[in-house]
């Protein structure tokens, strides 16, 4: 986990790796020592994720447009 910048991860990864904080915090496997810096990771993760997704929305629905579907 947090080896790659945020910005180097690909959808697919940047989710994958927030399932798994989300994971770990369900199950209570993150010491309160590295509480803030997770938490901090994943609100980054989450927020890249949304980004991604509303960019491809938009890109998607120019295309569409193009194309006139």
């Amino acid at each position: 986990m947090e080896n790659k910048p945020i910005s180097k991860l690909t959808y697919e990864e940047a989710s994958k790796e927030l399932e798994l904080i989300l994971e770990n915090l369900r199950n209570d496997e993150v010491s309160i020592d590295q509480l803030e810096k997770v938490v901090t990771r994943a609100a980054a993760l989450s927020k890249f994720c949304q980004d991604k997704l509303r960019n491809t929305e938009q890109k998607v629905q120019g295309i569409i447009e193009k194309l006139g579907l």
